[in-house]
């Protein structure tokens, strides 16, 4: 132990006073170590302490109310992260300003891009500033517009899908669990939501040059179908329902194989 009830030479003996001082120096040498934080009474702010037990350094606070505690005195760099990098133990906690604007966790360079904290369990990604995707539990949402982009194999060019200028209400697709059962299969809807595979009946009619007279269908139903909501269907004969698929053919409506 190395710390002092105060720092006063009281005006003693000469023995006395070299007591004190050696005192004194001993605990200024030890930066006024101790196994528990000082008393109040022994502090002064701005004041330096080791607890020797936790091994932390600290210093006291400006008003002279507390420790703020500097590092581990056993450990590189005092525990803290270097500049340079590290590894860290303990969760990152950073600004949790909603601003696309100036995002929290950003770059020296570019310090309006990055990622923030748009409210409660909704996490903002800004480029230019401007808020482009966030992911919540629901899934990912690209904001105002963008796009969805696949690039080919040198990302020279690429793919995509965008949402309307307008959504009157929210719409969710669920793709089907598995591929097509044939080729030349398109996805289709079920006014619910729910994709499935059927067979395409084209574009229209065809033909020769610009002709438009011919309807193609296929000749074999491999996979249940429910003829949508509201409309009837029709087919070129013959066709055939494979054994266990079934049509679904609902009230008021019809299917004519002609």
């Amino acid at each position: 132990m190395a710390d002092v009830t105060n720092y006063t030479i009281e005006n003693a003996s000469g023995a006395n006073v070299r007591t004190d001082l050696n005192a004194v120096f001993g605990a200024i040498q030890s930066s006024n170590s101790k196994s528990s934080d000082l008393a109040a009474s022994q502090c002064v702010a701005g004041m330096p302490f080791l607890n020797t037990t936790t091994n932390i350094l600290k210093i006291r606070n400006s008003t002279n109310g507390g420790f703020t505690e500097i590092g581990n005195i056993d450990q590189d760099n005092l525990g803290l992260l270097s500049k340079a990098g590290g590894t860290m133990t303990g969760q990152l906690l950073i600004d949790d300003s909603s601003s696309a604007s100036t995002p929290a966790l950003s770059f020296d360079t570019d310090t309006d891009l990055g990622l923030f904290r748009k409210s409660a369990n909704v996490m903002g990604f800004s480029s230019s500033g401007t808020e482009r995707l966030i992911m919540d539990s629901n899934g990912l949402t690209l904001q105002s517009q963008n796009e969805l982009r696949f690039a080919d194999s040198d990302s020279s060019h690429h793919v995509g899908f965008q949402a309307p200028a307008t959504v009157s209400s929210n719409i969710m697709w669920t793709l089907p669990s598995t591929d097509a059962a044939a080729a030349g299969y398109a996805l289709v809807s079920d006014a619910s939501g729910n994709l499935s595979w059927a067979a395409s009946v084209g574009g229209g009619a065809v033909g020769g040059g610009n002709d438009q007279v011919f309807y193609e269908n296929d000749q074999v139903v491999t996979q249940n179908y429910t003829i949508t909501a509201g409309k009837n269907a029709m087919s070129a004969g013959p066709v055939t329902v494979q054994s266990g698929v079934v049509v679904t053919v609902g009230s008021g409506q019809s299917w004519t194989v002609v």
